[in-house]
């Protein structure tokens, strides 16, 4: 058995894989909150208390055989080495620009390249082929492109819903903290709802903008993919066909485990 781990900012997910699956158990994902403090005990706890999910921890200790884990927040990455070797006595492999992957990475500074969009445009390969645009709405909102040769290219980094829907209200005395959802009708007659459909028919709207204009760039049509926790809210609205895989992120730390086995 696989166990996968994305390290958000916000959150953290884990999922237990069967070792010929890409596809977490039951599709399930179980998260916690990202302590960013790095503190072991802490994360055991965490870890700990999220497995249980699936089965008493003697068993799932000892049918694991292997790990990885995918990370935005650096400063933690030595405790799940760590705590990882305590519970399982298996050193997890940590996903890098250095692994081997099937796509070609095209950046400037590979060190600086989130490691959340190699494993999302991985995914993307592997699951639906060249010539996608990948939206992963977190904290941040990526846009990463898949050209039609299998090169990671680039793409751009936009401010994440949760994020501005905070600093909004934060901002603003009059304009409270809403819910991201899809109002009963575009144009509101009352604030909290007006606030709703801005920021639910702008973030269509920019989604589709700016894959319309990496289109133009390239003079191609993309397939357009989007995960991450608000895509389910908005896959309705598109007008445009969309893939919404919120799965996306987990199915690429077990093909690039796959590809790196042994070289943890």
């Amino acid at each position: 058995m696989f166990l996968g781990i994305d390290v958000g900012n916000t959150s953290t997910m884990i999922a237990l894989y069967e070792d010929d699956s890409v596809v977490p158990i039951n599709e399930g994902i179980f998260r916690y909150k990202t302590d960013k403090r790095g503190s072991d005990d802490i994360l055991y706890h965490s870890l700990a208390m999220a497995l249980k999910n699936y089965a008493s921890m003697d068993v799932i200790e000892a049918e694991i055989t292997g790990i990885a884990f995918s990370s935005v927040v650096p400063e933690i990455n030595k405790s799940y080495h760590r705590v990882c070797k305590r519970i399982f006595s298996i050193e997890p492999l940590e996903i890098s620009h250095k692994n081997n992957f099937s796509i070609k990475l095209h950046y400037g500074d590979l060190s600086k390249l989130g490691v959340d969009r190699i494993v999302n445009t991985e995914a993307a390969f592997h699951e639906y082929g060249n010539g996608s645009i990948i939206v992963d709405i977190g904290t941040a909102a990526t846009f990463d492109v898949l050209d039609f040769e299998g090169n990671f290219v680039g793409g751009l980094i936009a401010p994440g819903i949760g994020t501005t829907i905070k600093a909004l209200a934060d901002a603003a005395s009059n304009l409270p903290e809403i819910v991201f959802e899809k109002p009963e009708k575009m144009i509101a007659t009352d604030t909290v709802n007006a606030i709703k459909s801005g920021f639910y028919y702008g973030w269509i709207s920019m989604i589709e903008g700016i894959c319309a204009r990496i289109e133009e760039e390239y003079r191609a049509k993309f397939r357009l993919i989007i995960t991450g926790g608000f895509a389910s809210k908005m896959k309705d609205s598109f007008s445009r066909d969309v893939i919404v895989d919120p799965l996306l992120t987990m199915k690429g730390i077990k093909y690039i485990f796959d590809n790196n086995r042994g070289k943890s």
